[in-house]
């Protein structure tokens, strides 16, 4: 099976995971996407993070690697995971996002979706670390 490997941003405010909606998709993912050329995985991450919502980055660290199948392709998807300091005011207007927004605890009972690698993987690695109190 195919692997495609993705940087994604963990950027929380207030106890809330900032994530996208993509259009016509019922599923909500993290910021980033595939490196270019010859980009680096934070220079891919700053690049992805302006096209997508016009803000600058501080990346602050490397948070790790987690492997899941993807959601919207048939293989594995590696999310290369890092934080992430938002500089500047989000401004959606990526013709492929439809929302972006600070998702809280109770998301689930707000009826929002994420993938099986946010949900088993990602957020339990965030809250055991103590950067969600959820």
């Amino acid at each position: 099976m195919k692997e495609i490997h993705k940087i994604v941003a963990i950027v929380i405010r207030d106890n809330k995971l900032l994530m996208v909606r993509k259009v016509g998709k019922d599923i909500w993912t993290n910021l980033g996407g595939k490196p270019e050329g010859d980009e680096t995985e934070e220079q891919a991450l700053v690049r992805e993070i302006q096209e997508e919502i016009h803000c600058g980055a501080k990346v602050l660290k490397k948070l790790g690697d987690f492997k899941a199948p993807a959601v919207f392709d048939d293989a594995i998807v590696k999310l290369s995971t890092y934080l992430v300091e938002l500089i500047g005011k989000i401004k959606l207007d990526d013709p492929e996002l439809e929302e972006c927004k600070f998702i809280p605890k109770n998301y689930k009972e707000l009826g929002i979706k994420m993938p099986i690698s946010i949900e088993e993987q990602i957020l339990p690695f965030l809250i055991k670390n103590k950067y969600l109190n959820w």
